[in-house]
């Protein structure tokens, strides 16, 4: 009996009399288009796949992509949510933040401090209101569930989770109260500073379990008033030079103590604490002439006994329960002037001219510890130089301190910040800081200076965020392989901010290999505040083994008002980033930030109407007024321009989708060349669910 069998791939429209189609070679020549060629190898497939075995025939049909039972698939294929994003870090300064869709730092080996991830993209950053508060709508992916918000912010919390209720994210610092304090297991607690060292505490009395003093001082005038409105800018002073996640810079860690060049009085003030010791802090002074050989000619008076404030970023709610000081906390300094002596006879708020004032901070010296950080341990980080040591003794050969001053005149600011490192791991300085004034104001000289000019912006930062991945089909209006890595784009958006808006930002394009026969252009409109400023435009080409570290050219665009034609043949320089920056002569608003909308194009078939290009862009999104409109509703699109919709068809399929937060490790199998021609939702088993909910299930199904 004869029988022929007729197979047929899975997934792929079979065409066994394609239309002719042509393209210009360079040479003028018409040539049969990637298209016909692949139409017709896969009628060749199936013609070859004909068996004569009998006088019945079987036939496995093309499965496809299935079909929404519409005219149209009124799925826009989107992976962005408009999300709520509220941020609350009950600050009194404003807060820089980022926001991640993985944790972006890690406990260092010890369990003291945090340390950033290397090689994570934020998908958002910003900064709160000057009450460290934030909230508005943000474009974030869907398969966001849960966010970490993270800041390098020295007087704010570090990480933030944010869990999603509806379109809503919502991260607080703020902490129980039952979280006030500790379970107290034995009294009459100690510092070691005073039982080993020999401290003095003659300033006042302090209780015994958390080491909170009675002798805080209320700056009664005299020129030492911190005014609370002024704790901003000092917070903002703070974060210009030290990061929780980087070494604080040389410029600023010095051994210097405050040399008085008249009689003055003098106040500290606790500004914030970022460690998981619990410390203890004090003071010293001495004749700048003879200057102290070792901690045991320094007679240290304490100021603060437990320097911990409940802010240790790696657990807040477990270190406030072992607080010992307010941030805000003030205390006047005292002149003893027989202090060698062991006397308080004479006793004065105003130091002599001529001295020099020295701090010193003993780690983990309180006895009522974080658990898990037990034992006082022997370093000391002072501001004189050669008396900062190490456990075993030894003097430090680097400063383990910052001084600097910090000076505002339109809001009459003038003051030192000073700073401690604990410890011998993070470098970043930002332990214990304290301000320090003095009357009159400018007794205390030789300290490096950190000046605010009046309308400066003292926040601005650089952050690069992660946008996404677009992918493209580029046989519309016919249906293509389901592949969808013709042509394959990597988003990335890096902004200069600060508390006044946006300064600059720039667009980041980056292209990758791929399998395409055709020839695509891309580009991109433009909308924005960025669609009427003056663009700067350059390439950053793929390094070679000439060139092992390229750097960005400048580079010529097309520009047709606001469309933006990055380069006509993707090929030609496969894997480079286009970069496209815009800068503003004032800081813009957030909400006029640019939003670009990338897109593929051809100008070189040979059906196409004369000027005018046939272009492929997201699901209902418009085209430009160069797209040749002949196409819309042919072959497998179902657009329809008189009712503004475009670029959309039948089945679960789009002709191009924007993939939210996605990464290069994410699409790996799309950039695999030997998936090329396989449909995505055989590479990505969840797509198929995420297409027929509509995005409701599955929104990770890229991740």
């Amino acid at each position: 009996m004869l029988r022929s069998v007729f197979f047929v791939p899975l997934s792929h429209d079979i065409t066994l009399s394609p239309k002719s189609q042509t393209i210009r070679s360079e040479s003028g020549r018409g040539q049969k288009t990637p298209y016909m060629q692949t139409n017709m190898k896969r009628a060749v497939y199936a013609l070859s796949a004909l068996t004569l075995l009998g006088s019945c025939v079987e036939s496995v049909s093309d499965d496809g992509p299935k079909t929404t039972g519409a005219e149209f698939n009124e799925f826009d294929f989107t992976t962005v949510t408009p999300t709520t994003l509220s941020v609350d870090y009950g600050s009194q300064a404003e807060v820089y933040f980022e926001v991640y869709d993985a944790e972006p730092v890690k406990p260092n080996a010890e369990g003291t401090a945090y340390v950033k991830v290397e090689d994570i993209e934020p998908l958002y950053a910003g900064y709160t209101d000057a009450q460290g508060r934030f909230s508005a709508k943000v474009d974030l992916p869907a398969y966001l569930g849960k966010a970490y918000i993270y800041t390098p912010n020295v007087h704010a919390r570090t990480l933030l989770t944010a869990e999603k209720n509806g379109t809503a994210l919502t991260a607080s610092a703020s902490m129980p109260e039952t979280a006030a304090a500790a379970a107290v297991t034995r009294a009459g607690y100690e510092s070691a500073a005073v039982t080993g060292d020999g401290w003095k505490t003659w300033l006042g009395s302090y209780d015994k379990t958390y080491g909170r003093i009675n002798y805080e001082y209320k700056y009664s005038g005299k020129g030492m008033n911190l005014k609370e409105e002024n704790w901003q800018r000092l917070y903002t002073a703070a974060n210009k030079v030290f990061d929780t996640n980087k070494a604080c810079p040389g410029e600023y860690r010095s051994s210097s103590d405050l040399y008085l060049e008249e009689p003055a009085e003098v106040a500290i003030t606790f500004l914030m604490s970022n460690t998981c010791w619990n410390c203890s802090m004090g003071y010293y002074y001495y004749d700048a002439s003879e200057h102290p050989a070792s901690l045991e000619d320094i007679h240290p008076v304490m100021i603060f006994p437990n320097t911990q404030d409940g802010y240790w970023s790696n657990d807040p709610n477990k270190a406030r329960k072992y607080r010992g000081v307010e941030r805000g906390t003030a205390v006047q300094l005292m002149f003893y002037p027989k202090i060698a002596e062991n006397s308080m006879e004479g006793a004065t708020t105003t130091f002599p001219k001529g001295y020099r004032i020295g701090f010193v901070l003993a780690t983990n010296a309180w006895g009522n510890r974080l658990p898990g950080f037990t034992g006082a341990k022997m370093y000391r980080a002072a501001t004189s130089s050669g008396l900062s040591v190490n456990d075993k003794g030894v003097a430090y050969k680097q400063p383990r301190t910052a001084v600097y001053r910090y000076t505002n005149s339109s809001l009459g600011l003038n003051s030192v910040i000073c700073s401690f490192e604990d410890y011998t791991t993070d470098e970043n300085f930002s332990d214990v800081i304290f301000t320090m004034k003095s009357n009159p104001v400018d007794a205390v000289v030789d300290i490096p200076s950190v000046d605010e000019k009046p309308g400066a912006d003292d926040t601005k930062r650089e952050v690069r965020l992660l946008k996404g991945i677009y992918a493209f089909e580029d046989l519309w209006p016919s249906r293509g392989d389901y592949d969808m890595n013709d042509v394959m784009v990597k988003l990335d958006y890096v902004k200069t901010l600060g508390n006044k808006g946006i300064y600059e930002e720039s667009y980041l394009f980056k292209t990758f290999n791929n399998l395409a026969g055709l020839e695509n252009g891309l580009a991109f409109t433009l909308g924005g505040a960025a669609a009427s400023a003056d663009l700067e435009f350059s390439i950053l080409r793929p390094a070679t083994k000439d060139e092992p570290s390229p750097e960005y050219e400048p580079y010529a665009v097309g520009r047709d008002v606001s469309v933006i034609l990055l380069t006509p043949n993707v090929k030609q320089d496969m894997g480079a980033t286009y970069k496209v920056t815009a800068k503003y002569a004032s800081p813009i608003a957030e909400e006029k930030a640019a939003v670009v909308k990338p897109f593929i194009y051809r100008t070189d078939d040979e059906d196409l109407t004369p000027g005018l290009r046939k272009e492929v862009h997201l699901p209902f999104e418009a085209p430009t007024a160069k797209a040749d409109p002949k196409f819309f509703g042919t072959s497998d699109d179902k657009s329809d321009p008189a009712s503004g919709r475009y670029y959309v068809r039948a089945e679960s399929y789009p002709f191009a989708f924007f993939l939210s937060g996605a990464t290069e490790v994410n699409l790996a199998k799309l950039l695999d060349p030997t998936n090329e021609k396989t449909p995505i939702d055989r590479l990505y088993p969840a797509y198929s669910g995420w297409a027929a909910s509509n995005g409701a299930d599955n929104a990770d199904w890229y991740k």
